[in-house]
């Protein structure tokens, strides 16, 4: 007799569909609200300063490539419209560039990949604010959801970048609800967007790093228009089986179960998330805090003899030798360093030529990094850095940082220390006029219909220069 007791996917799928029904309301919508504001903003700071957003542009302009056709949605900073697909993939590379956008718990980047479809397809869809940010908060709770279920991980057991193998399944998720899917639908898009899932860590410090939100958000958006269009995947892909996407890409296991509590509460307000005040990997915010606590401390940069730095074993934050700014990005020696000489870590810290500096060289040589195992990796379990600088003269100035400003636990960074931020990247393409302009319209995003949505986004590409 053939069973029809439901899957496990059908089940979870199910209840996203139940989740997708209750409207946003109070923290929940507070905190879509500041998402969707910080993930636009540094998209257009993204494409400003980087040159990773260009390229893939160019890209999928090219005649060669012969994919870039389409001009239904905008591309964020860089003045251009695209089709869906290659829009959502400029957009999320954009937006995860700079690392300046939100981290989670456990660990992952699950904004630009539940974002930058979002925009793209409820753009050419005409879609309301409101329904915008309930289809990025869905993306973004399938993610956290995918990440419990591997368990407690430290950094160094993970195969793989962690957007990497639950970014399709957000992007996915996002577009499903904006494409009025139901569950049967869910699960075969979820299903196609298994297999465009991976990221390898190695590709860290490259272009390649933002190219794995990037392509998550693309692979996920395709994913649910071609079930859109009947193309079929397994509609089982959350339960075990041999050789599943568990297997592949959950080293201690796969608890699928953990998906049942999909919106159990919406994890945007519980565990909740770090908004960044540095463009940098989360490791080096450690670094830096130890180090911004040890700079008032030392009266003479150049009388540093060593510089040295215990912190969790990350193994992609030890870069001794950065090989460009964007590598300095996950490097703890160079943000350690930069904020020990310049007091500040910002959007200019991170350029060849800021690295380039002497007086960063010269500190970089007096760098030595431990990375420990025995430092918890996961934020929330006792994670650490420890920084001592030992000056010529013998003088040590020893500093601990446990809880980097915005993290879980930490003070909260303040709407108008998040506003600043915004402002600060928009600034990069925007004038002060358009800049008002925006974050209003952010602030105010669930109540905007579909045309005003569009105009803003409209706004986010062309910077209000004529459109080329």
């Amino acid at each position: 007799m053939t069973s029809t007791r439901p899957t496990l996917t059908s089940r979870i799928c199910n209840e996203i569909v139940a989740a997708a029904d209750v409207p946003l309301s109070g923290e929940v919508l507070r905190a879509a609200r500041q998402l969707f504001l910080d993930g636009v903003s540094v998209a257009v700071a993204g494409a400003r300063l980087e040159e990773a957003p260009r390229v893939l542009l160019e890209h999928f302009e090219d005649p060669l490539t012969g994919n870039g056709g389409g001009t239904s949605a905008s591309v964020l900073g860089l003045n251009r419209r695209l089709g869906t697909v290659p829009a959502a993939l400029v957009n999320g590379a954009s937006m995860h560039v700079l690392d300046f956008e939100p981290m989670w718990l456990p660990a992952t980047h699950a904004l630009s990949p539940a974002l930058a479809p979002t925009l793209a397809l409820g753009q050419a869809l005409g879609a309301s604010g409101a329904k915008m940010l309930k289809a990025m908060v869905l993306g973004i709770e399938i993610q956290g959801r995918l990440r419990e279920a591997a368990g407690k991980l430290q950094s160094h057991e993970l195969h793989f970048h962690p957007p990497g193998f639950v970014g399709p399944i957000g992007a996915a998720v996002a577009a499903g609800y904006l494409l009025d899917f139901d569950a049967g639908q869910y699960a075969n898009a979820i299903g196609i967007a298994g297999s465009r899932c991976g990221g390898l860590f190695t590709n860290l410090g490259t272009m390649t790093k933002s190219s794995h939100c990037a392509y998550a958000a693309a692979m996920g958006l395709e994913a649910a228009l071609l079930t859109r269009r009947g193309f079929t995947g397994t509609k089982t892909l959350f339960d075990p089986a041999p050789q599943s996407y568990g297997e592949a890409f959950y080293p201690r296991g796969f608890n699928g179960d953990e998906l049942l509590n999909f919106g159990k509460p919406f994890r945007v307000v519980d565990p909740s998330y770090a908004i960044k005040i540095f463009p940098a990997k989360f490791s080096t915010h450690y670094a830096i805090t130890a180090a911004l606590m040890a700079r008032p401390q030392i009266s003479n940069i150049t009388a540093i003899k060593a510089i040295r730095i215990q912190a969790a074993d990350v193994p992609s934050s030890d870069r001794p030798h950065p090989a460009s700014g964007l590598d300095g990005k996950f490097s703890l020696q160079y943000t350690a360093a930069t904020a020990l000489l310049d007091g500040n870590v910002g959007l200019a810290s991170f350029t060849d030529d800021m690295l380039a500096r002497p007086e960063i060289q010269a500190l970089l040589a007096k760098m030595r990094v431990t990375l420990s195992r025995e430092i918890p990796s996961i934020y929330t379990d006792g994670r650490h850095l420890d920084l001592e600088v030992e000056m010529n003269d013998g003088q040590l100035i020893s500093t601990r940082c446990e809880r980097p400003r915005g993290s879980w636990g930490a003070p909260p960074i303040t709407e108008e220390e998040h506003h600043a931020k915004a402002r600060d990247c928009l600034a990069t393409w925007l004038a002060p006029e358009s800049i008002d302009r925006f974050v209003e319209g952010c602030d105010q995003i669930e109540e905007l219909d579909a045309a005003t949505v569009s105009a803003l986004l409209d706004l986010a590409s062309t910077g209000g220069h004529p459109t080329c």
